[in-house]
Parts: structure tokens; sequence; C-alpha cells
């Protein structure tokens, strides 16, 4: 756990802001807030979502089963992550029963908000940001233009666009693929046609008389029959 714990804090040590602080093992008197990332299926949540903490204390983020992260983001752009802002990395757990979960903590140093996603499948379809994998550290209260809800919100709202644009791109692929079809069964169609046409088109009678196909080099169907003696 202690050797887990250091190579945590060499991932961190240069991400800062100014209202946190990011250790192993951080000294603090203040209270510990502490935040599982995911659960025991696999789910993309934070429990609990948000908090509101004092200054001096502590959150613990404990890490569930599949593969999350704890990265920093910004209101504005909830699943992006913040320059400079700070970034667990994933962490991949095969067992929620397991003694030894993964940890990450952060002290708080101030009551500005802080907001936090999981960048697992960032940009696709199946983001958990984009399905509402997002947490806030002294959010504004319920109503304001910074609350939780709002922030959860924007994140949804960016899984759906994801979505949509992977939905739209697979139909693009399917048409094209269908259409691409069409056109050969119909080119291949067409060829067989006019050779069968062609070759029932010309007859000979007995009396040497005989009935031929005017071919106009055309497939436009305006056959012309002429017969000569």
């Amino acid at each position: 756990m202690f050797f887990r714990s250091l190579a945590l804090l060499s991932t961190v040590a240069a991400l800062f802001s100014s209202n946190i602080a990011v250790s192993a093992y951080p000294t603090t008197s203040g209270k510990v807030w502490r935040v599982t990332v995911g659960n025991a299926t696999g789910g993309t949540i934070f429990n609990p979502n948000y908090i509101n903490a004092s200054p001096g204390d502590r959150v613990e983020f404990t890490f569930n089963p599949k593969n999350h992260s704890v990265t920093q983001s910004s209101f504005a752009n909830p699943c992006t992550h913040l320059n400079n802002g700070f970034d667990a990395g994933f962490h991949p757990v095969a067992n929620a029963s397991s003694w030894d979960l993964p940890t990450f903590s952060i002290t708080v140093n101030d009551t500005k908000p802080v907001w936090v996603y999981c960048r697992q499948a960032e940009n696709t379809a199946g983001s958990h940001c984009g399905k509402g994998m997002v947490f806030g550290l002294n959010p504004g209260a319920e109503g304001s233009n910074n609350s939780f809800s709002l922030f959860q919100q924007a994140a949804l709202k960016i899984g759906q666009q994801l979505v949509a644009s992977a939905s739209s791109a697979s139909v693009a692929s399917t048409a094209s693929a269908t259409h691409t079809t069409i056109q050969a069964a119909a080119s291949s169609s067409k060829s067989s046609s006019w050779s069968d046409h062609y070759d029932s088109w010309n007859h000979e009678d007995d009396d040497d008389d005989s009935w031929s196909y005017d071919d106009d080099d055309s497939y436009d169907n305006d056959h012309k029959w002429r017969r000569d003696y």
C-alpha cells in the first residue's frame, strides 16, 4: 500500500490548483470526506456526487470496479481535463471486496468550487462523464448558476451529443455500403439482361431469310428490328 501511494503521488505531484493540494498522506486536522468512485458492479457514479467541505478538510476517493479516473475539469467544460488540473489516472479494479482498493486524496484549502469527472472512454459514445459520472466539491447552491445539477446536466448533454454523433456516423456508413451494393447489383443485372436479349434477338429462317438486331450501342432499351432479304 505504501509503494502504491508513493507511485500515485509521483503522478500528481506537479498538479495543483489554488484551492486544493494533492498528497498521498495529507496531514490535516480537518474532516475526512470519503467518496467512492464507481461501485461493486462497475457503475458510472461518484457517491456522494458532491460535498461541501471546509478548508483543512480532506477528500479521499476510493476506486471501485471497473476502471475509473478522478480528473479535474471546469464548470464550462465538465468532460475536459482542466489545464494543470489534477488527474489521478486510471485505476482498474477487478474485485470490490479487496481490502486494498486504490485511493486518491486532496486537501481543501478554501471553499472555491472544484469540478471532477471520470475520463474513461472520453470523447466517445461510451463516455463515463457523458453518462453523468461527475463530482462537485463546494458547488454553488441549487438554483444558482454554478450548482451541481447544472454541472451534471451539462455533462449529460455532452454524452447525448456523443451518442447522436456516433449514431449518425453509423447510419451514414450503413447507407453508403447499401448504396454501393445496390449499384453493383444493378450493374450486374443490366449487363446480364443485355447479353440475354442480344443472344435471343438473332434468328435465322430455313429459307435463308434472317432477322437481326440493330445494335445502337446504348442501354436505353430503344431496340430496333430489321429483316434482311
